[in-house]
């Protein structure tokens, strides 16, 4: 009897060695695609951040001090407050991306502590759950990050386009619109 109840242990932790071997090539893969995803969301993020500061700067430089304002008539005043309501829906524009990305990281942080719970379940040959739906999610949200990173990356360059845009009209009004250079904040 000791004998059989030996063997039917060892059979049992055979069987769940081989349960997770089987996933093993599956997280591999499922990690490989992770990690890649993980780097070029993260690298967008920081591309964002960074036009994001430098579009701040160049809104601070857009601003006309009210005592130069004084000297144009109302239809000089008009185009300004048009280019300044078009300079701050950029602003708005690229908030709301960094924002979209700044919620998108924190759930996928979350996301990447279950799968690396799932790896190391995997190496130490003891997995617990659905397994298989485990991966299937993961792979989706993976799958999901690349489709939303391709979306981003349209908007924010036609944000960018837009903003380049309002400089350079911005640029083009002050041309014709010059005040003293000391007017300009």
């Amino acid at each position: 009897m000791k004998k059989v109840l030996a063997f039917a242990g060892f059979a049992l932790i055979l069987a769940a060695c081989n349960n997770t071997a089987k996933f093993k090539p599956m997280v591999d893969e499922l990690s490989s695609k992770w990690d890649s995803a993980t780097s070029a969301v993260t690298e967008f993020a920081t591309t964002v951040k960074n036009d994001q500061s430098a579009w701040m700067s160049s809104m601070n430089s857009m601003q006309v001090a009210p005592e130069a304002m004084t000297k144009w008539d109302e239809a000089v005043k008009t185009q300004y407050n048009e280019l300044q309501t078009s300079a701050q829906a950029n602003t708005s524009n690229m908030a709301g991306i960094s924002s979209e990305l700044d919620a998108f990281v924190s759930s996928w942080q979350a996301k990447s502590q279950e799968l690396q719970s799932l790896k190391e379940g995997i190496a130490a040959g003891k997995v617990e759950g659905d397994v298989q739906a485990k991966i299937a999610d993961l792979t989706a949200a993976a799958n999901d990050a690349t489709t939303k990173l391709e979306g981003w990356k349209t908007k924010f360059a036609e944000v960018k386009a837009a903003a380049a845009a309002a400089q350079q009209q911005f640029a083009d009004f002050m041309s014709k619109n010059a005040p003293a250079a000391a007017d300009v904040r």
